[in-house]
């Protein structure tokens, strides 16, 4: 029997089964919200990490603003690029960060780990975790601040989870590099 409407039925049941597969498949692959930040904020600290410990002529944060700079806001990497800028030119003196901006720290750690995820002014603040001798450390040592820009992500800011973050702190630092006499 003909459908008078269109194409006979028996032409239409594989392209309905074929769509109705996809959809099964499609929806089984669906993603949370926050699976897509927690796996960009984890592969950007498993390289990370490993990176940072090893000896290098520079800081690892600027390998990463080097070879990792698309991870980052326009004007995050602007900021810390400016940043490195200034430190390179006073050698021996402190006229920017010292630390490390993606760890909040200091001293090298053994790896880090994701806990929550929160939405926030169309964002995801993402709590990371350090890991030294085996130990996960009871509170974030840093929030990174996540959104999707022109279809993958990137990171925004650095919160500290004691207050303050890091696009304010190198802000300032700018602003005092410029106040002080040469």
């Amino acid at each position: 029997m003909r459908n008078s409407f269109g194409p006979p039925i028996m032409t239409l049941k594989p392209i309905i089964s074929a769509l109705a597969l996809f959809a099964l498949i499609a929806g089984a692959q669906t993603l949370h919200a926050e699976d897509s930040p927690r796996k960009f904020v984890e592969d950007f600290y498993n390289w990370y990490v490993p990176m940072a410990a090893r000896p290098h002529s520079e800081d690892a944060s600027n390998i990463a603003l080097k070879k990792k700079s698309s991870a980052f806001s326009a004007e995050l990497l602007q900021a810390l690029k400016e940043d490195a800028l200034a430190a390179s030119k006073s050698p021996g003196e402190i006229v920017g960060l010292d630390w490390d901006p993606f760890l909040n720290s200091q001293e090298q750690i053994d790896r880090c780990v994701i806990g929550n995820i929160t939405a926030k002014n169309g964002a995801f603040r993402v709590d990371i975790y350090d890991v030294l001798a085996g130990k996960k450390d009871k509170k974030p040592a840093i929030i990174a601040e996540v959104k999707q820009e022109n279809g993958h992500w990137i990171f925004v800011n650095f919160w500290n989870p004691d207050g303050g973050n890091l696009l304010s702190e190198l802000h300032e630092l700018s602003k005092s590099r410029k106040k002080t006499p040469k």
